[in-house]
């Protein structure tokens, strides 16, 4: 897809969804903390012809702004190049967009779960290939912001991959997918520390992270800066499915994952990813591995989704900006809504923030099925405005993905 289909289909899209919720109870939960005078996300300009990013945000450092900042062209690919990452194999299994039987769940005993702590995986769940054993992938390829080269669907393709200082291939590990927006790339969540959730995850050395490399117009992202211009998830095909599918198989060859905690995150484009990995991986399905939870940052289901409708139940978290004018903030309402039906949740319009972020958890849910919704008041940003100085989102994020 290039970049004036995306603009169109953005615009078309984002214009198009007009929810009407039937009413229940649903708990929500206000943000708490001061103003935001460091991380006012509207200085990033938006991209131009209302691209779904704008630019290529530096991230990662704590100085405040926008994690998107700049021009919607992203980096011009004029960083060093690629010194480690030598193929390592791991075959391009999968691509298809396979359903599965329905998760069986007990009834639910409403809302999202209260979360805990930032603990490691336990000891149950179907434990990876990789349990036991010294990995095949050498160190020298991870950790380091240097992309792997792997094979899927025929097509070379590239990861990031970060592993715990303190690896133990006897513990079980979470797995988390972080997937870049438009005019993004593997590189540029590496700094980011894959949507800053590894600067909670290190402190219990509790997670393996991965990032993806998109596509432009049909090919492969090979740029070796932060950031590529038109690189995204363009998924008519299934080939980025087929990347997932590859990635996740070669680290669970290699590492020892809790294949039950495999989640996956993104914003805008990446955020699309993340919706089209819930519909066409979730655990309960039937392929070879699938998402726990998902995270969708200011996201829109067309964009990535393609073809496939969901299906099956996954545990849901989504934000939006209601400021944001790239994807509108009825798009992301309407993902949450889509996964609360799926769920077994009470649906009630979420509560619309004016202040501080609101979070509503809805009500209802199948056991171990929570849906989440949060409001911020803010643009298209995945780095939405600090509150007491903090950044809120990945705190919750977080939350979110350890009640598991």
């Amino acid at each position: 897809m290039n970049r004036a289909s995306l603009v169109v289909i953005l615009t078309s899209f984002a214009c198009a969804s007009a929810l009407v919720g039937c009413s229940s109870d649903s708990g929500d939960t206000q943000g708490s903390g001061g103003s935001a005078p460091n991380g006012s996300a509207g200085t990033g300009a938006v991209g131009t012809g209302g691209s779904a990013t704008g630019g290529s945000g530096t991230g990662g450092s704590d100085t405040g702004g926008s994690a998107t900042g700049g021009s919607a062209t992203g980096g011009s690919g004029t960083g060093g190049s690629d010194t480690g990452g030598s193929a390592t194999g791991g075959s391009g299994t999968g691509g298809s967009d396979t359903g599965g039987a329905a998760g069986s769940g007990g009834s639910g005993a409403g809302g999202a779960g209260s979360g805990g702590g930032a603990g490691g995986g336990s000891d149950t769940g179907t434990l990876s290939a990789g349990c036991g054993k010294t990995p095949t992938i050498d160190a020298s390829m991870y950790n380091n912001g240097n992309p792997i080269s792997i094979t899927a669907a025929n097509r070379q393709r590239r990861y990031i991959l970060s592993v715990p200082a303190n690896y133990d291939n006897k513990k079980p590990y979470r797995l988390v997918i972080a997937w870049h927006q438009l005019d993004g790339n593997d590189k540029q969540m590496y700094q980011q520390n894959y949507y800053w959730l590894k600067d909670i995850a290190d402190a219990a050395s509790s997670t393996i992270f991965v990032a993806p490399n998109g596509e432009k117009n049909g090919t492969p992202c090979t740029g070796n800066g932060n950031g590529e211009s038109g690189c995204g998830w363009p998924d008519s095909s299934g080939s980025n499915v087929a990347l997932a599918d590859a990635v996740v198989e070669q680290v669970e060859q290699n590492f020892c994952i809790d294949k039950s905690k495999i989640f996956a995150n993104g914003w805008s484009y990446g955020g699309s990813m993340s919706y089209r990995t819930a519909c066409s991986r979730p655990l309960d399905g039937t392929g070879t591995w699938g998402v726990r939870a998902v995270a969708v940052y200011n996201g829109m289901a067309q964009l990535s989704a393609g073809n496939c409708k969901p299906s099956e139940a996954v545990a849901f978290y989504a934000s939006h900006g209601t400021d944001d004018n790239v994807l509108q903030y009825s798009a992301g309402v309407s993902m949450a809504q889509t996964y609360a039906g799926l769920n077994g949740c009470t649906w009630k319009e979420p509560t619309r923030a004016t202040g501080n972020h609101v979070c509503t958890n809805f009500m209802g849910c199948t056991t171990g099925y929570p849906v989440e919704f949060c409001s911020f008041v803010g643009p298209h940003t995945p780095d939405p405005p600090r509150e007491g100085g903090q950044r809120w989102q990945p705190q919750e994020v977080w939350k979110f993905f350890s009640q598991f």
